[in-house]
């Protein structure tokens, strides 16, 4: 049987405790409900006396307050829904406020929530939740979390009892049960339960005593609204729904939301790829090319959209330019001739009948029909582009597999299909196609190789009994909204079995590692060790980016539950059944729609890799340096505690210790555009205007001519154009473009346009002291256990500050406390690095020359320059525009003289071992170079800063290491020294 990895929940990730504060303190000063409040006449417990309202001007002025910490523009206004609840039950009008979370897929959303829950219950004494949600996917996977999290939360807060109620029409008379419980009591029910006077909900029914309707108890609690995916209910019936309910607040929670009333907290795509609090991504994109054989395969429905002249419908072609067929996306209207747009004799007869935007369909004059979504034949050409995607996915699976399994991550991988007839029955050629691709290459891991293809895959498809009581899996509707009540069953059912071994899939003792599931599953389940994304789709999907890579972008855990956060390992690659410009550029578009920048773009899967130079890797200078480079060391440490103490106490008393205080201050929210447009192409050389503007009337634009390798960035010195590098200027007539390095396409019809964001705030105009006191905790104990100092010792400091600055600790407990353990730890941390000494040991430290410097390499997300005859790779990554510089104006300059004989990088994989206070060190360069007479080899490693001066370094974490590093590097006789990129004989020794 196998084992089941229990998820390690961290309570202290800043990003979900700012979106859980930024709620909580929307009702900071109300005071908290009685824990025994029971409504008159009644035994419902509720949120607020009926006769109770949250005064909206107060309410407004904890949102602005919170909405200026956040960096948000600050309401004017309270937002609220206010209008009538459904009819035909009461002609009542209901106004309550609406609050934001705008959180990116991935990072938390429903931990938040749920913790949030028990924070209002904990401050406020509130109760009474309902999570509204749009599916049955998001349902279970609602459900699943909850269980999941259970025991975390009991762990903070104490055990605090906490029941869900699983809304079913079935078991009506668990509703009286919620609105009469004393504990927290949490009510899961989907929107389509609810938004209909038809639904059980609002019919009179025995199984609950008295005149009451099911809803009316539901009423009484005020209940707070949990919105999730929350731009799923701005229709007028969902909104008449919701208010039917009573709310006394909601909250949307999303990471698209359409609407954003009362916007509190913000975590964007960009923030959350930044932050690496996601996987970065990879596309693989696979598609057919000189197939053109057969064109009416080739019409497709992309969408149905309306527009001041009437509905149209966006239909991907095959069209005839001077006598070539090539793939193109047009807009028809009623009436158009396919034979006219395309000039393709292969659709003469098809002229639009009719267009139908709410069924998606478009009927031509022949009879024949195109639907959104609908799954095309099985040609052998789809196969052959389904056999390359699952071939290509298993072989990334297994790579990934080899290289993480060291750390005890297992690596899944999520195979979409559109069709179950694919996977399921004797002609289903899924399976046929993954079992021998797998038996092919399942050597290349040797987790695998003893194992046969039908126990590592598993599908996970809606299912029902036919007439013979045999299973038969089902295709569902792929539009929520147009689901049928016994699909949304048979969904549920195939959720919850995929939700039951969430955990289980992510045990070694689980053979299964390749999931199948049907298209419909792009919501509502994840796991966080799904490395690889197949979209197994017989037209081009249709979908969402987003939803699509959402399935994979939390980050992996290992056996012990515990998250890994190295962002070496945290890539999700996804195969697409499309090119990987489209894939790239569609995606991007999505996260552009949503009001953000593109996060850090995709690279491509099918990128060149870096090659090892082994001239220079197999040369005997490279090899007797990268020897003395793994010479072995080891450090002691000599504390001086007196020295310590009195340094510790002299800094604690020049600290300045803040008062609690409220800084009111207004700000603006501005957006900033950026428009690339490129004009003309000659000679090689690509005409591009570049403009930017911003919501503040700010505008700011230049013309100039680019060749290849030219970087926009670099030569504007303008940081919203970092990766706009030119690799290719194609000169084509109507069809010219420009081709950015990971950054797109920009052709003379299609501009480049990106947003990004900056706030700007003004100087303070009032500043509110707090005037009281506060209780205090064990600060001792707490230094001690971020320190790792003795008690006595922490003691004697706190005892040696000054009375006026100790007496800080009443008036602000955690400031003080914060200031306090920082201090000491950055004056331990200093005072370890002056004191350490290095220790020449036997040996060498063991690295395999093979896997730290593989004979091929890959760079994900990062920035790249074309290396040297003499760099060990033909490509160096650098991270920072003083690395730039130096390897432009020094490493380049001195090899095209003669002068190097080696340099590389040092990869990720090579530590200098340092106490974990200050933490291991990764050199940046190791050169082998001449010396000024040309006569001598010198050995040399090279730390590249802005700056000479240690002490004017950006982190005082980076002087500590370089302090280290040079007492390490001095003990295996190897010449290090810190230099910027301005240095002019920077080889020469400290």
């Amino acid at each position: 049987m196998s084992s089941t990895i229990k998820f390690q929940f961290e309570d202290n990730q800043r990003h979900q405790i700012s979106a859980i504060e930024s709620v909580v303190n929307l009702f900071e000063g109300l005071p908290r409900q009685s824990d025994e409040y029971v409504m008159a006449g009644d035994d419902t417990i509720a949120n607020m006396p009926p006769y109770m309202l949250l005064e909206e001007n107060w309410l407004l002025s904890n949102l602005n307050t919170i909405q200026h910490n956040n960096g948000l523009a600050e309401n004017i206004a309270l937002d609220v829904d206010e209008g009538f609840i459904l009819e035909d039950l009461d002609a009542k009008s209901v106004r309550f406020p609406v609050f934001t979370i705008e959180m990116e897929t991935g990072t938390g959303k429903t931990y938040v929530y749920l913790r949030t829950i028990h924070e209002l219950k904990k401050l406020y004494g509130f109760r009474k939740f309902v999570i509204v949600v749009p599916s049955i996917a998001i349902y279970e996977g609602t459900i699943k979390t909850f269980e999941v999290t259970k025991a975390h939360f009991n762990k903070l807060y104490g055990n605090d009892h906490v029941h869900l109620t699983r809304y079913d029409g079935q078991q009506i008379s668990k509703l009286r049960g919620f609105a009469g419980s004393q504990f927290i009591e949490i009510l899961i029910i989907t929107i389509d339960s609810f938004n209909k006077v038809s639904n059980i909900i609002f019919k009179p029914t025995e199984k609950l005593p008295g005149e009451k309707r099911p809803y009316q108890y539901i009423q009484e609690t005020r209940p707070i609204l949990i919105l999730d995916e929350s731009q799923n209910y701005r229709s007028i019936l969902s909104r008449s729904a919701l208010r039917t309910l009573n709310p006394l607040f909601a909250i949307n929670y999303s990471a698209t939301p359409v609407d954003k009333p009362n916007l509190v907290y913000r975590l964007s795509p960009v923030d959350a790829f930044k932050q690496n609090l996601v996987k970065k991504i990879e596309v693989l994109g696979v598609t057919e090319e000189h197939n053109i054989n057969n064109p009416q395969l080739r019409l497709a429905l992309e969408s149905v959209i309306s527009t001041i002249y009437g509905l149209s419908a966006k239909v991907s072609v095959l069209v005839n330019e001077k006598g070539v067929l090539h793939p193109k996306t047009i807009e028809i209207h009623k009436g158009d001739s396919l034979l006219e747009k395309t000039k393709n004799d292969y659709y003469k007869n098809l002229i639009v009948e009719t267009i139908d935007k709410l069924n998606n369909i478009v009927t031509f004059s022949d009879g024949s029909q195109l639907s959104l979504n609908e799954p095309g034949e099985n040609t052998l050409s789809k196969q052959e582009i389904f056999r390359t995607q699952i071939s290509e996915t298993i072989r990334y699976h297994l790579h990934k597999q080899n290289e993480l399994l060291d750390k005890g991550i297992k690596v899944l991988s999520l195979f979409f299909i559109d069709r179950v007839s694919n996977y399921t029955g004797q002609d289903a050629i899924i399976p046929k196609l993954f079992d021998a691709e797998f038996l092919k290459l399942r050597n290349i891991c040797p987790y695998f190789e003893k194992l046969d293809p039908s126990e590592v895959r598993e599908a996970y498809f809606a299912q029902k009994k036919n007439k013979k009581g045999e299973t038969e899996f089902v295709d569902t509707n792929l539009i929520e909204a147009k689901k049928t009540k016994a699909e949304k069953e048979l969904e549920k059912a195939a959720y919850e079995l995929i939700m039951k071994k969430k955990e289980i899939l992510l045990s070694f003792d689980e053979k299964v590692s390749f999931i199948f599931a049907h298209s419909a599953l792009k919501e509502g389940w994840d796991n966080p060790n799904v490395f690889q994304i197949c979209t197994l789709n017989t037209t081009v999907s249709e979908t969402r980016k987003r939803q699509e890579i959402g399935r994979g972008l939390r980050l992996p855990v290992n056996q012990e539950g515990i998250r890994i956060t190295d962002e070496t390992v945290n890539i999700l690659t996804v195969v697409a059944n499309e090119s990987y410009r489209s894939y790239v550029e569609n995606l991007q578009n999505e996260y552009v729609e949503s009001g953000d920048a593109p996060p850090p773009a995709p690279t491509d899967a099918k990128k060149s890799l870096a090659q090892r130079n082994d001239k220079i890797f197999k040369s005997k200078d490279f090899q007797d340096f990268w020897e003395k480079l793994c010479t072995r060391t080891t450090y002691q440490i000599k504390i001086d505690s007196d020295t310590l103490v009195k340094d510790c106490i002299t800094l604690l008393n020049n600290q300045q210790f803040p008062e609690p205080q409220i800084v009111i201050e207004r700000g603006k929210f501005i957006i900033t555009e950026i428009r690339l447009e490129l004009l003309e192409i000659k000679k090689e050389t690509a005409k591009i205007k570049v403009t930017i503007t911003d919501t503040d009337n700010n505008e700011t634009s230049f013309t100039r001519w680019f060749k290849e390798q030219d970087d926009l960035y670099r030569l504007s010195k303008d940081e919203k154009l970092k990766g706009f590098k030119v690799i290719e200027i194609s000169d084509k007539g109507d069809d010219s473009a420009v081709i950015f390095a990971d950054k797109g396409k920009l052709t003379l019809l299609e501009p480049i346009v990106f947003s990004t964001e900056k706030s700007q705030l003004t100087s303070p105009r009032t500043v509110q002291e707090a005037q009281t006191t506060y209780p205090v905790f064990n600060l001792i104990d707490r230094t001690a256990k971020e320190t790792q100092l003795t008690r006595p010792t922490i003691l004697q400091i706190f005892k040696g500050m000054r009375e006026d600055k100790k007496r800080n600790i009443f008036k602000n407990p955690e400031s003080f406390s914060a200031i306090f353990i920082t201090t000491i730890q950055n004056q331990l941390a200093d005072h370890i690095a002056s004191k350490i000494e290095y220790i020449l040991e036997k040996g060498l430290e063991e690295y395999e020359d093979e896997k730290i410097f593989p004979k091929t390499k890959k760079y994900p997300q990062k920035e790249l320059i074309e290396g040297t005859k003499n760099s060990l790779y033909d490509v160096i990554q650098f991270d920072s525009d003083v690395e730039y510089r130096f390897i432009e104006n020094k490493l380049k300059k001195d090899d095209e003289e003669g002068n190097i004989i080696a340099y590389f990088k040092f990869p990720n994989s090579f530590k200098i071992h340092m106490p974990k206070i200050i933490g291991n060190y990764v050199p940046d360069w190791g050169i082998i170079r001449k010396d000024s007479t040309g006569k001598y080899k010198l050995q040399l490693v090279r730390e590249t800063k802005g700056t000479m001066i240690e002490n004017l370094l950006q982190y005082p974490s980076e002087k500590r290491k370089i302090l280290c590093a040079k007492k390490h590097f001095k003990t295996i006789e190897i010449d290090y020294k810190q230099i910027d990129d301005r240095v002019p004989n920077w080889w020469l020794p400290e």
